[in-house]
């Protein structure tokens, strides 16, 4: 089985929660960008689609 290790002397903790704390940062502030972005889209999507919706009603309809 594997042996866990810890080490004696505390201070070897600080580098791991440093980088810990900036690697969780980063994914935070990637989770908001992809948040800003997907709303980004989501307004263009509902402005095309009323886009869309009104050039269907200001149609002629066809003579056959």
């Amino acid at each position: 089985m594997l042996e866990i290790v810890f080490p004696e002397n505390k201070l070897e903790y600080i580098p791991a929660f440093i980088t810990l704390a900036i690697f969780t940062y980063f994914a935070y502030r990637t989770v908001l960008f992809f948040q800003k972005h997907h709303n980004k889209e989501i307004k263009k999507a509902e402005a095309l689609e009323q886009e869309l919706k009104t050039a269907s009603w200001n149609e002629k309809p066809s003579s056959r």
